[in-house]
């Protein structure tokens, strides 16, 4: 059963916790340079041109602005990073020797799928997360609560 295992050498896989440490980061930048620019506005020094003639309500409604689109972002980031994780995950099973419930369930839904559909088998409906879900080795709720993420990045 011939089954891919991809580490592209040029991917930066990330962890949960380097996502969120990477969000903070981006967070705090963001409001040090709105408190730097309100600043200025209030004592009338220069600012970037983005901000010249704004007010300090302006200057809120932009980072704001910002901090959605991070937040947005960072969503996406996570989700990502974990379909990635199980992906992996899937594949390291169906390719072991592990008898472990999951990789089990995983081989054997492995081997009713078409030569094309092995390596890159369907993730959400029909795909892995149903045969995660099957083996019953994760809550129920979690997979459910992941697939609302995955439809936002959709």
């Amino acid at each position: 059963m011939p089954v891919p295992f991809f580490v592209d050498e040029t991917a930066e896989p990330q962890t949960l916790d380097e996502i969120r440490d990477w969000h903070r980061g981006i967070v705090d930048a963001l409001l040090g340079r709105r408190t730097l620019v309100q600043n200025a506005i209030r004592v009338g020094s220069t600012v970037s041109s983005l901000f010249v003639g704004m007010t300090e309500s302006d200057v809120d409604a932009h980072y704001d602005s910002q901090r959605r689109e991070l937040d947005r972002l960072t969503v996406l980031n996570l989700v990502a990073s974990a379909e990635a994780t199980i992906r992996v995950d899937y594949f390291r099973r169906v390719k072991g020797k592990r008898k472990d419930l999951l990789a089990v369930t995983y081989r054997k839904w492995h081997k009713t799928l078409s030569a094309k559909k092995k390596p890159r088998p369907n993730f959400d409906d029909g795909g892995i997360l149903d045969v995660l879900k099957q083996a019953g080795v994760l809550d129920k709720t979690i997979i459910g609560r992941y697939r609302e993420c995955l439809r936002a990045r959709h």
